[in-house]
């Protein structure tokens, strides 16, 4: 080999070698990598596999389960004695698989042509990229027959529960109604609508890539759960005769609207309320929305003279009045200089004269003995200023001044119930306090809540907010406004036999804030047995036409409520004879806790005989209790102990046999303050009788009604 060539050979071999070696390098570095790369996802594919198993299987598990919802019942609403107000109902509703329909377009216009739909609309739902669609939701019975008679691919018909009103526009307000989803858009529904809702279901069924059920395969079933009972403490039957009555109300004085309130005064307990204008519940949007206001606890309203007996409650507990002061009407009365009139000229008055003739001037002077402060206290007291707390969607406090805006006229005019503003929630529970010895109870309308199997989940009881005015006030205005009915104002509202207590109002409506004199709100509001109140009552006329007196048109609805109701009720007339309707009568005084020489002190100057049982030297029960009007010639039974009890302790008495009125007068003498249960007569109490507790202790005690056997102790 020349020489000239051995060097270039060389360096092609050096390079042909450094070239294999580089080769070699990246060759390995290249199966190195691809090496990583595999345990890599290996790796990666043993955790998925061994570690993720369980997720990602039950995930593409998910992705082949077609989720159908299955609706619960919804709960039903009842009255209190078990009536349903609300129930439920099934109907189909039709629904579409897209990825199983093979001919979209004739699929689309045979549904349409059964539903009475738009065939493009149809045809809209049925090409969307989904499994399950809505083509139509609750449809009639014929069109669920029609749509099944089709046997259309991807065509399904799924039941679906429905709400129902048996009483179509019965106690509209109060019960509300509920939407096409089983979801509650209006009162009770609406509030409690968690409660009578109930809990969703599912069922899935695992379908293959185009939806189609695969057979065997996997299923899951979630059941649903029912909705809770709402019972209420509406009764029917006074419902309807409510419902019966404001109708005939409204036909006769074509009116702008109305209420009337049917409660139980012991125990606030709400047993009608009905409102005009109304509303078909099965058909709620073919009214205005306004008509689904419920005027009861919404509208605000100047209560006129029916104020006036807040105005009495607080001059007998302040003792700025007494039975027989007298006062004289002019037909008007000047107030820091501006003249504010009465209906016409009474002349000279007792105070039960002025209440029984609603004469302005009387309750004006009466107002304005007590400090507006002292006066506000009352109002504030019989729960007006304040929602009352009934749970109704749309309540509202009414309207009152601050105190501090108070000026003179302010305070005439209050008193005899312009210039404030009140809704008829809070009339009624004012009324009550006055009939049940001066408890304000809190207003109740749903009496408890029951599960779907009909076991009790949560029961309301009776709710005292607070002591209003002593028991003794309260009884000498009931016998007031007892006149109001028998020979005043309210002579419409009498009923032969029974002894009814009640007072008219007749306001005038302000518009762009003055009073103008062709609108007006009448109303009548009352209670009775006088001796045993068990119904309290509310008419409320919003711009009747024609007459406007509360007198004459509200007084003899309420007539005719309170007639009808008490028949209901079993609750015979009294009958009176002469001799005791002119007989005098003296009020117990209480003797209780005192030494025997004081009590004997105190009844001979009442002119009260008494006989003394026991051993001791200190009354520890007396029988009638305090507060009992009794004849001239009752003896009392003063039962004696030995000891008395210690500072701060008074002696429980024996509330056996009594009304709640009379329980509720003779702990409040005592200092003691009352938690009832049920309605009737005392059969129980708790702490028993003759237990020594501190003053203020509340007593529970439970009522039943007379006929019923009392428990065994």
């Amino acid at each position: 080999m020349p020489k000239a060539w051995s060097k270039p050979l060389k360096v092609g071999v050096w390079v042909m070698k450094h070239t294999l070696t580089m080769v070699r390098k990246r060759i390995a570095v290249f199966l190195l990598v691809i090496t990583f790369c595999t345990c890599g996802l290996a790796a990666r594919l043993f955790y998925l596999q061994v570690f993720k198993n369980e997720k990602y299987r039950s995930a593409a598990l998910t992705q082949r389960l077609r989720e159908i919802e299955i609706q619960p019942k919804r709960g039903l609403i009842t009255d209190r004695n078990g009536k349903k107000l609300a129930i439920n109902v099934s109907l189909d509703s039709v629904v579409v698989n897209p990825q199983q329909i093979k001919d979209p377009e004739n699929t689309a216009a045979a549904l349409a042509e059964v539903l009475g739909l738009s065939a493009d609309k149809v045809l809209e739902k049925i090409q969307r990229e989904t499994s399950f669609e809505y083509v139509a939701r609750k449809i009639e019975p014929e069109q669920s027959k029609a749509v099944r008679a089709l046997r259309l691919d991807g065509v399904y018909l799924v039941e679906e529960s429905d709400r129902f009103y048996p009483n179509g526009s019965m106690a509209a307000h109060v019960i509300g109604f509920a939407g096409i989803d089983n979801q509650g858009l209006e009162g009770l529904e609406l509030v409690y609508d968690k409660n009578l809702r109930g809990t969703m279901g599912r069922f899935l069924g695992e379908t293959d890539a185009i939806n189609r059920e695969i057979p065997g395969g996997e299923k899951q079933y979630l059941p649903s759960e029912n909705g809770q009972n709402l019972v209420l403490t509406i009764d029917e039957v006074l419902q309807h005769i409510a419902e019966r009555e404001i109708d005939r109300l409204m036909e006769e004085t074509k009116a702008k609207g109305a209420v009337v309130l049917i409660s139980d005064p012991n125990t606030g307990e709400i047993l009608a309320m009905a409102n005009r204008p109304a509303f078909d519940l099965n058909n709620p949007v073919a009214v205005p929305d306004t008509y689904h206001r419920n005027l009861a606890v919404w509208y605000n309203y100047e209560p006129g003279s029916t104020f006036k007996i807040v105005t009495a409650a607080a001059a007998l507990a302040e003792n700025a009045v007494r039975e027989n002061d007298g006062f004289y009407c002019r037909g008007g009365m000047q107030v820091a200089g501006h003249h504010i009139s009465c209906v016409t000229a009474h002349g000279s008055q007792t105070f039960a004269e002025v209440v029984k003739n609603s004469c302005n001037v009387g309750f004006m002077t009466i107002g304005m003995r007590m400090p507006r402060e002292r006066l506000y206290d009352y109002i504030h007291g019989f729960g007006f200023g304040q929602a009352p707390g009934i749970g109704l969607p749309g309540e509202e406090e009414g309207i009152l001044l601050p105190v501090k805006d108070v000026g003179p006229v302010e305070h005439a005019n209050i008193s005899f119930g312009q210039g404030i503003a009140v809704t008829p929630l809070q009339m009624i529970g004012m009324v009550g306090a006055v009939a049940n010895g001066g408890l304000l109870m809190k207003p109740q309308i749903v009496r408890e809540i029951k599960s779907a199997d009909g076991a009790i989940v949560q029961p309301f009881t009776p709710q005292i907010v607070r002591q209003v005015v002593p028991p003794e006030t309260a009884y000498k205005l009931g016998q007031l406004l007892e006149d109001v009915v028998a020979d005043g104002t309210g002579r419409g509202a009498q009923i032969p036999g029974y002894r009814l207590a009640g007072k008219t109002g007749t306001a005038q409506k302000t518009v762009d804030g003055r009073y103008v004199s062709d609108k007006h709100v009448a109303s009548f509001v009352g209670y009775g047995p006088v001796d045993n109140p068990r119904l309290a009552i509310l008419v409320v006329v919003d711009e009747p036409q024609g007459a406007y007196y509360g007198g004459v048109i509200a007084a003899p609805v309420f007539k005719r409520l309170m007639e009808d109701g008490l028949r209901y009720l079993s609750i015979p007339p009294t009958e009176t004879t002469a001799e005791e309707t002119v007989e005098p009568k003296i009020q117990v005084p209480s003797v209780m806790n005192l030494p025997l020489s004081e009590a004997r002190k105190t009844l001979e100057g009442q002119g009260l005989s008494y006989r003394i049982e026991g051993e001791g030297s200190i009354v520890i029960d007396q029988t009638p209790p305090p507060g009992t009007m009794v004849k001239a010639d009752t003896k009392i039974i003063l039962i004696r102990g030995e000891t008395k009890p210690a500072p701060g302790l008074v002696t429980v008495p024996n509330l056996t046999g009594q009304t709640m009125r009379e329980v509720a007068q003779s702990l409040a003498d005592m200092g003691l303050t009352l938690r009832p249960i049920g309605t009737g007569l005392a059969v129980r109490q708790d702490p028993e009788p003759r237990s020594q507790v501190p003053a203020g202790t509340m007593i529970t005690v439970e009522f039943q009604p007379p006929e019923t056997d009392p428990p065994s102790p």
